[in-house]
């Protein structure tokens, strides 16, 4: 059987068309695989036409676009923000004949893309724009990076300033040296001052700068790990502040193996620093289950110089809270308690501290695990180790079984307030007697004005019948006798008077006002007018100051420094009292107003030209009783410079003097200024 020939194939040579269409073809294919679109503006006809990767990107249908759209067709799809701007760059391109050039967003169907467009315009021959074409590239996946890219670089920027940390860059090729605000602040410098390697150099402790130097020449060798974490101290360039600087950094090769970019971080440790230290030998002998607890308290344990235990709630079968180890404690506990680290780390409560059962603190531990709630108390606490004395607790959670117990012996503090409320005991105490005795001086100011005084009355009323009836019959001894006896009853009711004013100023609460000094002397020479006269005495005041006091107690200072000017006077000149008054210096004021210093104060001095006293005895004038000069030569009942004193006190201020014998006295009297 014949076997059926083969036809013979002949080959199709392609037409000018097909390679046309192919290679069409293959460019759109192309163009679509880059997400590339194409565009074509007509500008006389406002008809814009592109191919299907436009369409897509525009959400416009192919059968929509035969004849083309106008531009407004495709601009207002774009987002509104970005709208105006592009328009813009259209307008100019054609106008000045560059390219254009612009990156929007397309907003459609509530979804946003990102574009990149770019074309150019042809011209007619006088100059007039014809058509403006060119291409569309979808830059989304590209934009979305970027957008990301910042806001990781923004999320940065915002965590170095929520850790205070400063930035640095060094490029040792061209030794260009690169630092933020917060690093210059770090180095005692303004944010706009001019840095490099030599201020960086300059900026750190003395003892700190070779070693530095040193360790940062040895990261920029091509063969080392390019890791830099190192610490050091910094003296402020401007501000002469010590600061302890923790720094890490990373080296960066260039393709011939040689360091190019230093770039790192800076961040202040300098209140970590003394609590580093001082935890470092702890924390290299804890577990890492320590280490962990130890990180989450850190901040607590770092922060305070309070003392502080982190423990675990140990339970039994029933799932009962009977006991807590002891994880870690700070050197505070360790300290004030006089143990080892290794007599409380690791160590339950109850048999470290078993006096925390009895008063209560375990108990309180216990309801903040179980409900999370924080709590403190303050207790007395003691145990069989001999461990005594009132202490402040503060206890908060930490994870599920685990709390944080904050405390302080306050047994100083406690005492100081048993000891205060015993002194305000012994203080009521003496204010009671103090008002007993004001009673018993009531009492003795009332015998004084009556029962005192009518025996007075009978002597003086019997020695005057004898000297109004029988002095004719009496012989000249008994008439002297008479006489001696009214001048002693005389000065025993002058005594009696000023006793019962001496003890009214300490008993009596009289109302105070605003008082004019200057009003005051006036009525008191005037009630001295006819004394003054009969001493040819001369009384020169000029304005004083209004004070806050009581005018009956004034007058009556006042009163008896002016007689007792008057009859301590010389025989051999003529009475002057010379009155005046000017703010008191700090340094003027009496060791009785010493700790009020800050309080103002009106000086008000009454001078006279009277036989004076030696200042060694300056003291005794102002006790009731004492005198200076012999009773018989000069009358009085010895009470009324301390009636004097006790005014002054009785206002807030006080009285001094100072004198010569034989040249006069100056009283002093301290009295507070109106303030307001």
């Amino acid at each position: 059987m014949n076997q059926p020939v083969a036809a013979q194939s002949t080959p199709l040579v392609p037409t000018e068309e097909t390679l046309l269409r192919r290679s069409y073809d293959q460019l759109q294919t192309a163009l679509s695989i880059g997400m590339i679109a194409t565009w074509f503006w007509d500008i006389g006809t406002d008809k814009v036409s592109g191919d299907l990767n436009l369409l897509r990107l525009f959400g416009v249908n192919e059968h929509d676009n035969v004849d083309g759209l106008p531009l407004r067709a495709f601009t207002t799809l774009i987002h509104p923000e970005d709208q105006q701007r592009v328009t813009s760059l259209i307008n100019e391109a054609i106008r000045s004949g560059n390219t254009y050039e612009a990156e929007y967003r397309i907003s459609l169907q509530g979804q946003t893309k990102w574009v990149l467009a770019r074309g150019r315009g042809s011209y007619s021959t006088d100059n007039q724009p014809i058509t403006l074409s060119g291409v569309l590239v979808d830059v989304t996946d590209r934009k979305q990076i970027e957008l990301h890219s910042q806001i990781v670089e923004t999320s940065f920027r915002l965590s170095l300033d929520a850790a205070r940390m400063g930035t640095w860059e060094y490029r040792p090729l061209t030794d260009e040296l690169i630092w933020s605000d917060r690093t210059k602040e770090l180095f005692g410098l303004p944010a706009s001052a001019s840095v490099d390697y030599r201020v960086f150099l300059q900026g750190i402790h003395p003892d700190d700068r070779e070693a530095t130097n040193r360790a940062i020449q040895a990261v920029l060798q091509p063969d080392s790990s390019g890791r830099f974490d190192y610490e050091y101290r910094t003296i402020g360039i401007n501000d002469g502040q010590l600061r302890w600087i923790r720094t890490n950094g990373q080296t960066f090769l260039n393709d011939q193996g040689v360091v190019y970019q230093f770039v790192g971080t800076v961040i202040d440790i300098t209140a970590d620093k003394e609590a580093e230290t001082l935890l470092k030998q702890r924390v290299d002998e804890q577990t890492h289950t320590l280490e962990q607890q130890a990180h989450q308290l850190r901040t607590t344990l770092d922060a305070s110089i309070n003392s502080i235990i982190a423990m675990t709630a140990l339970r039994d079968e029933t799932h009962t809270i009977v006991d807590f180890m002891m994880d870690t404690a700070n050197a505070a506990v360790i300290k004030s308690n006089f143990m080892a680290p290794d007599q409380i780390i690791n160590r339950k409560l109850l048999t470290v501290f078993p006096g925390n059962k009895e008063n209560g603190f375990f108990d309180l531990y216990v309801r903040v695990v179980e409900t999370g709630e924080p709590e403190q108390s303050s207790q007395y606490y003691r145990d069989e180790f001999g461990l005594e004395g009132w202490f402040e607790v503060s206890a908060v959670k930490q994870d599920a079984d685990g709390v944080v117990v904050t405390y302080n012996n306050i047994t100083e503090r406690k005492q100081a307030e048993l000891a205060a409320k015993q002194q305000e005991k012994e203080l009521e105490e003496a204010n009671e007697e103090l008002h007993r005795s004001n009673e018993s001086l009531q009492q003795f100011a009332h015998i004084a004005s009556h029962d005192l005084q009518e025996p007075l009355r009978r002597i003086q009323a019997f020695s005057d019948i004898l000297q109004n009836q029988f002095m004719d019959s009496l012989s000249d001894g008994e008439r002297d006798m008479v006489r001696r006896i009214q001048k002693s009853a005389q000065r025993m009711q002058l005594l009696i008077k000023d006793l019962l004013l001496y003890s009214q100023l300490s008993t009596q609460r009289d109302s105070f006002t605003v008082i004019s000094l200057t009003d005051v002397l006036q009525d008191v020479t005037t009630d001295l007018e006819m004394t003054i006269a009969e001493k040819h005495a001369t009384v020169d005041f000029s304005s004083l100051p209004s004070v806050y006091g009581n005018v009956s107690r004034l007058r009556q200072l006042f009163q008896n420094l002016i007689t007792n000017a008057l009859k301590f006077g010389r025989s051999d000149v003529l009475p002057l009292i010379q009155i005046r008054s000017r703010p008191a210096a700090p340094d003027e004021l009496p060791p009785r107003l010493a700790d009020q210093a800050e309080q103002p104060f009106w000086l008000i001095t009454v001078a006279d030209n009277g036989i004076g006293f030696d200042e060694r005895y300056k003291d005794r004038i102002f006790t009731p009783f004492q005198r200076l000069h012999n009773p018989a030569t000069y009358s009085g009942t010895g009470i009324g410079l301390a009636i004097c004193q006790r005014v002054a006190e009785s206002h807030g201020g006080a009285i001094d003097v100072s004198s010569q014998d034989g040249l006069g006295s100056t009283f002093k009297v301290f009295l507070p200024v109106i303030v307001g």
